[in-house]
């Protein structure tokens, strides 16, 4: 019996009254599996525009998409014809979006609970609801509603039921969530909340937590609205939140906190000079002292706001900001002030006072990778090399950029710690036979990426951790890499280092690395970074693609317009990632932490970061970037660097490198800027 045979009739076995909503999409599987002769992953090597098995597929739904009304009955036998194939539920779908009405309802309706629960229905249902209430059909609305669809469908349904029920106080409670919103939700709840009103809900608590919301989110006017629902007596506190939103500053104006409500006073002063301490942290000192001595704030309010008070002081290296880390830095903490004052103190390479700091950490704390390398750095600074090279040697028994930098001063080979996963061919014609592992596939092949990788998504889900890590190695044999990447990621094998860092689109990066003269390792590692190889990935900015290049600097690049379909493109996106990386280089020097920074938190920020002179060690400069994106960014580039320098046969000698090294000053940087005479990239570079 071949693999598809004997996976099929373990999915008959399976197919019991539980599993009988998804006998359809099992069944389907099977038959094509079987049709083809083919076990799940026989399809690596599929290509859409080769392969007629897909051409009929592409043509069938582009005709269902476009067809018209007349045209479209006549596509029905077609599309029957297919009920085999694992795609058949999306011709379904392209078929109803075609006839998203009322009057086609049941058909609609149908679909929508047939295939509950699966990525082929994903916005669906919420788009049906949303038809449903346009047309005011609220019965059929309540009938099809499920929990989780936003504020207006719930609205909506809420209001509904309280109509048709007998007892309607079990809907009135469910409003109180709803109105508990930091900004003013849809048109169609003001009945609701009307009548939730009405009922007695409404407290002073609630309201004033309401307008804290919408004060924290910056909604002046919801917050200036909701005051009409304070007591006199209490209305006073919204007036101060007001204050403090136009300025942070006014947490010092005695006349805003009379202390008639403290505990809630406290919070609208805790917001404000948290928020203050980040952009003038001497005044925020002012008032945090003011009403500190008059003992307003919890102990977990005074760690706040010294929290935010010392780092905004360390940040700009202001001449208080010891004296408050100490205050600070004390019991039941967050972790990152710690972390900041043992960055402080390297600027001065106080080793003395950096053990002191760490050893006053929770125990937890002290064995993260931070402190351990820097308590190791602290010991071979003091002369206790004995001491730094057992902390050391642990170190560099691990893959990471901690490890390798142990490996450097210990003048060691890094340690890559490869364990593979064993291939398990069994589990892997599971996991392939799966249909959502079919569904997924057969997408990809099609470059419907997002919707893969919904059905990738929904595979994991249903596996095991053992099933999850071979999901990872066979999605690996397909090529799709984003999809191994966080196969592993998931099932938390980390040492399969081949497959977690795959050398995709090697050739291209290959080509464009020699072409502008940049690091070929360099280059894959930001591309695993920035966006798991994912040739479609969009960021929130706008950066597209494998190395997440944003179209303006393309087009300043290349003096022309570059459009989001070539970002698409991984050759392309490589090529125009490459020269980007040649920019930072004639701008900032062959310096791979300055570059990578750079890609990160953009080279106006870095230079601004450079200290004054050359004195800092390059590893010192690293823990004290502001941004803590871009200081993990960096260390997590430099390690990937490693790892593909290795996997390319090209090692490095950067980390040795990097323990001599120095930060460039600002001067130094804008001398070699000067002499290079590199053009100035607009912001957006």
């Amino acid at each position: 019996m071949d693999s598809a045979t004997h996976h099929c009739l373990m999915h008959k076995v399976l197919s019991s009254k539980v599993l009988r909503p998804y006998w359809l999409t099992l069944q389907v599987v099977c038959v094509w599996l079987l049709a083809l002769g083919l076990s799940g992953y026989a399809l690596a090597d599929t290509d859409a525009t080769e392969n007629a098995e897909f051409d009929w597929y592409v043509t069938l739904e582009k005709n269902i998409r476009t067809a018209s009304w007349r045209k479209l009955s006549s596509l029905e036998e077609q599309i029957e014809q297919h009920q085999e194939h694992p795609l058949y539920a999306y011709l379904l779908r392209a078929k109803i979006n075609r006839n998203f009405t009322y009057a086609n309802r049941r058909e609609v309706e149908q679909f929508l609970n047939d295939y509950e629960g699966l990525p082929v229905v994903s916005g669906m249902r919420k788009r049906w609801l949303k038809y449903l209430a346009s047309k005011n059909h609220f019965h059929s609305l309540a009938r099809n509603y499920r929990t989780g669809m936003g504020a207006e469908l719930t609205c909506h349904y809420l209001r509904h039921q309280i109509k048709q029920v007998d007892d309607p106080e079990p809907y009135i409670q469910q409003v109180t969530g709803l109105w508990l919103h930091g900004k003013s939700q849809p048109d169609n709840c003001d009945p609701l909340f009307w009548m939730w009103r009405k009922a007695g809900y409404l407290t002073p608590e609630l309201a004033f937590t309401r307008i804290s919301m919408a004060a924290k989110q910056g909604e002046r006017k919801l917050a200036t609205y909701l005051k009409r629902f304070l007591p006199t007596e209490q209305q006073y506190l919204a007036n101060a939140w007001l204050a403090v939103m136009r300025n942070k500053n006014q947490a010092n104006t005695s006349r805003l906190f009379p202390l008639k409500y403290p505990e809630q006073e406290a919070e609208i002063l805790v917001w404000a000079i948290e928020k203050l301490a980040w952009q003038s942290p001497l005044k925020a000192v002012d008032a945090y002292n003011k009403w500190d001595e008059k003992a307003v704030f919890s102990v977990p309010q005074q760690h706040v706001l010294r929290r935010a008070i010392s780092l905004s002081m360390t940040i700009d290296d202001l001449p208080e900001a010891p004296t408050w880390l100490d205050k600070a830095n004390v019991a039941g903490v967050n972790d990152d002030v710690v972390q900041w004052h043992v960055a402080y103190l390297l600027r001065s390479e106080s080793w003395q006072e950096i053990v002191a700091v760490i050893d006053q950490a929770p125990e937890a704390l002290q064995q993260e990778d931070f402190f351990r390398y820097w308590r190791a750095r602290a010991y071979e600074a003091l002369g206790q090399s004995g001491q730094a090279n057992t902390v050391y040697q642990a170190l560099a028994q691990e893959r990471h950029y901690y490890g390798f930098v142990a490996s450097a001063r210990l003048n060691q080979t890094p340690t890559f710690g490869h364990e593979p996963a064993q291939r398990n061919a069994d589990v892997i014609n599971t996991v392939a036979s799966h249909p959502a592992a079919v569904r997924a596939k057969a997408l990809w092949t099609l470059q419907n990426y997002t919707q893969a990788r919904r059905e990738w998504r929904y595979l994991l889900s249903q596996l095991s951790t053992e099933e999850v890590t071979q999901a990872g190695i066979l999605a690996h044999e397909w090529g799709w890499h984003s999809r191994a990447i966080v196969s592993f990621a998931q099932s938390g094998y980390w040492d399969d280092v081949e497959r977690r860092f795959p050398l995709a689109h090697a050739s291209q990066f290959e080509t464009a690395a020699q072409e502008h003269g940049i690091s070929q390792p360099l280059a894959m590692a930001i591309a695993r970074r920035e966006s798991s190889f994912m040739s479609d990935a969009v960021s929130t900015a706008g950066a597209t693609g494998l190395m997440q290049v944003l179209p303006s600097t393309a087009r300043y690049l290349n003096k022309r317009r570059v459009s989001r379909n070539t970002l698409f493109q991984p050759e392309a996106n490589v090529g125009y990632g490459a020269q980007y990386l040649r920019y930072l280089t004639d701008k900032l020097g062959n310096n791979d932490v300055l570059i990578s920074a750079s890609y990160n938190a953009g080279w106006r920020k870095v230079l601004a970061w450079l200290p004054e002179d050359n004195s800092v060690p390059m590893d010192i400069w690293i823990e004290n970037i502001p941004y803590r994106e871009t200081r993990d960014y960096v260390k997590a580039v430099m390690a990937y660097r490693e790892i593909y320098a290795m996997q390319l046969n090209a090692p490095s000698p950067f980390f040795v490198s990097l323990l001599g090294a120095s930060a460039p000053s600002f001067d130094e940087i804008e001398s070699h800027m000067t002499g290079s005479a590199a053009e100035t990239c607009t912001a957006t570079c």
